[in-house]
């Protein structure tokens, strides 16, 4: 995997380059490739939730804690939410052919999210940066996560700029549900 190509890929693919194919591997091993990456962004995941919880400690005068188990279970079903979404749109649709390159580009760009948004966490528990700076960064990258299943939905998935918009607030709500679904057990 070199992820300075992968990430260069994303980017290709998110702008207006139309070779972005080529900083892939569309192949199955790519596809499997994409899920260990996907699986990877999970411990940045942990990391934006910890220091929210620090902070969060600190403002209550608690001590911290973090169910580590139940977080990665629900965030693992929170990132197989767009598969399901993604896999039931291209049927419905007839874009199976479009489904793998989905897929594969969707991973690596929310893995790259989710590292910029650790790191900027990190700085925030390292004691560099406000909370409030990693938490609006933090934010927007999220926010930035629509953007990105809009693009991709048109320019890899080849939907209507609507049924691209409509695309990704389907996988945005339904990943925001498995999330309201896991905190409330905990709450």
């Amino acid at each position: 995997m070199n992820l300075p190509r992968l990430l260069s890929g994303c980017l290709a693919a998110l702008g207006k380059r139309e070779d972005w194919e080529i900083f892939f591997d569309l192949s199955r091993k790519g596809l499997q490739q994409s899920f260990i990456a996907l699986l990877l962004s999970l411990p940045f995941y942990y990391v934006c939730a910890a220091a929210v919880q620090m902070h969060r400690a600190k403002i209550l005068e608690e001590t911290s804690s973090l169910p580590a188990a139940a977080f990665f279970i629900v965030l693992l079903l929170y990132a197989l939410m767009f598969l399901l979404v993604a896999y039931i749109l291209c049927l419905v649709f007839d874009r199976q052919d479009r489904f793998r390159p989905w897929v594969i580009v969707r991973h690596w760009a929310v893995f790259f999210s989710a590292l910029l948004a650790a790191a900027f966490f990190g700085l925030y528990m390292a004691g560099i940066v406000p909370f409030m700076i990693a938490n609006i960064a933090a934010f927007t990258i999220y926010m930035g996560t629509l953007f990105i299943d809009i693009r991709l939905a048109k320019k890899i998935a080849g939907f209507d700029w609507g049924a691209a918009i409509l695309t990704a607030c389907i996988i945005t709500a339904m990943g925001l549900m498995m999330i309201l679904m896991g905190v409330s057990q905990y709450v």
